[in-house]
């Protein structure tokens, strides 16, 4: 399952990869670009737990359009 990652200390939080990725994975929230829903929140625990951001799972398809658009060389994916 291809994975966002963000270099934050690279990003200028512009939020262009936000308004290219076809899946609405990303966001911007103080400043810095993230994805909709953590790592941490991805368990079934997790969901048992909390409803909060069992809707808006990260659902990265690896278009790499966010890639490709980031002026700061600042995101990859990754596959876990």
């Amino acid at each position: 399952m291809p994975r966002v990652q963000i270099n934050l200390e690279l990003c200028d939080g512009c939020g262009v990869c936000v308004s290219v990725c076809p899946s609405f994975v990303l966001e911007v929230s103080k400043g810095k670009v993230r994805a909709v829903n953590p790592e941490a929140c991805l368990g079934i625990r997790a969901k048992q737990l909390c409803s909060e951001c069992f809707e808006t799972e990260e659902v990265c398809i690896g278009c790499v359009a966010c890639v490709r658009s980031c002026p700061t060389a600042a995101i990859e994916i990754i596959e876990t």
